[in-house]
């Protein structure tokens, strides 16, 4: 109504007459709003006189659309049924404490240099590892020597006690030719990862102290990883009944006499993954001497490398019992055998009993000169040479002998299933009740570890 009201209050031009009437009628018609605003004609014109068609009313202003309805929610689904609550876990045990920490391992060994070692290739350090060795054994740990070269003028006595090294760059130098050794005593003494070498001896030497090194009795000891060269006489050697021993992974070059030589009864050892060139004499051997009061005995070599002797045999056994050499490649000696089993009267040793030789490589060794082949197995008549067996090996030869056999103290010798190349002739056997089978078939020879 306010709207209407406000279109139609611009009109002009009328009497007074009919200003007063109409001032009345609007007072009339104002009451009867008061008392009734929404009685019928109400909202008529006011104009007392035929009025002009009134103005189309101001439309009235359009009302906001609608809402669009909004869309009925989905109903909700029925809910799930609650599932079955889970049965309560059990209560976790209580952690069990923590272990108290373990203490610290005890070191692996005392540098030599603790104990006033210098190794320059001048300070003489043999007061040092004297002093060394007694504490470490007495701590339970090695000797270390640290990388360079530590001279020492007197033999080294190892007293159930260890030294070790950093390899062949720590190295203990001896530097007089007679006093070169490491004496080996007592029990699980050990050397490992040094490298031994020194002074050079006008020649050929055969005292223990001019080894590098002596087993001197030992039981149970460790020599291994051990670089050794140009050793006045053995490299490496037994006595007074050592036992129980490992002698493995060791480089050995240039002694003057046996590279490892076991000998005056030691028993039970094994020789093995040691690589020997350009020996002096034998590159490992067995001996047991008329005057020892035991035989060496219980003796495996295996997995060595043996080759380029200048004299001597690559591996042999004059006088021993219960020796196995098998699996090692023998090579390049250009006079003796590669494999010597023998009682020699002119040294005065004892017989064998019991020898097995078996799957080895033996290549161009011996000549026809010393009458030397792959292998040689004889006895001068000193001493039996009893059940020697030759099995599964592979002989390759340049016209010298393959194998040969003499002797008629050589008893119950067995050669079977070798394979023979080159040699000539391929056997030369003349031992009694001697049994000899050709090659069949088989794998034979080293093989590489």
């Amino acid at each position: 109504m306010a709207a209407v009201l406000a279109g139609c209050g611009g009109g002009g031009g009328s009497d007074a007459a009919v200003d007063v009437a109409s001032a009345d009628q609007a007072a009339l018609e104002a009451e009867l709003l008061a008392a009734n605003p929404n009685a019928p004609g109400q909202q008529k014109k006011n104009k007392p006189e035929a009025p002009a068609p009134a103005p189309a009313p101001a439309p009235a202003p359009a009302p906001a659309p609608a809402p669009a309805p909004a869309p009925a929610p989905a109903p909700a689904p029925a809910p799930a049924p609650a599932p079955a609550p889970a049965p309560a876990p059990a209560p976790a045990p209580a952690p069990a404490p923590a272990p108290a920490p373990a203490p610290a391992p005890a070191p692996a060994g005392i540098s030599l240099t603790n104990y006033g070692g210098v190794c320059d290739g001048r300070t003489d350090n043999s007061a040092a590892i004297s002093r060394g060795i007694a504490d470490t054994k007495a701590k339970g740990v090695a000797l270390l020597i640290p990388s360079g070269q530590c001279n020492f003028g007197t033999v080294i006595k190892l007293d159930s006690a260890k030294i070790a090294g950093n390899g062949p760059t720590s190295v203990l130098y001896a530097t007089n030719y007679q006093q070169a050794s490491i004496f080996m005593y007592g029990t699980r003494p050990s050397v490992t990862n040094v490298k031994l070498t020194g002074a050079s001896a006008p020649g050929r030497q055969s005292a223990w102290e001019s080894t590098k090194i002596t087993i001197m009795g030992a039981s149970d000891f460790v020599i291994d990883s051990v670089t050794i060269d140009k050793a006045p006489a053995a490299s490496i050697q037994t006595a007074k009944n050592a036992t129980r021993g490992t002698i493995s992974n060791n480089h050995i070059t240039n002694s003057l006499a046996d590279s490892i030589h076991m000998t005056d009864g030691a028993s039970y050892m094994t020789v093995t993954g040691n690589v020997i060139e350009n020996s002096g004499d034998d590159g490992i051997a067995v001996v047991s001497y008329g005057y020892d009061v035991n035989y060496v005995n219980n003796i495996t070599a295996r997995n060595n490398i043996v080759r380029g002797n200048r004299w001597g045999r690559n591996m042999s056994i004059v006088g021993g019992k219960t020796v196995v050499y098998e699996n090692n490649l023998l090579e390049n000696n250009p006079q003796y055998a590669c494999m010597y089993v023998a009682q020699e009267a002119g040294y005065n040793s004892k017989g064998v009993d019991t020898a097995t030789l078996q799957r080895n490589t033996m290549n161009n060794c011996g000549s026809t000169t010393t009458g030397h082949g792959g292998v040689l197995v004889y006895s001068d008549g000193g001493a039996a040479v009893n059940n020697v067996r030759v099995l599964n090996n592979a002989i390759n030869q340049n016209g010298q002998n393959g194998i040969r056999a003499y002797g008629s103290m050589v008893t119950g010798l067995r050669v079977e299933n070798n394979k023979i190349a080159g040699a000539n002739p391929a056997t030369t056997i003349s031992t009694p009740g001697a049994v000899v089978t050709a090659y069949t078939s088989g794998t034979v020879g080293y093989v590489a570890p």
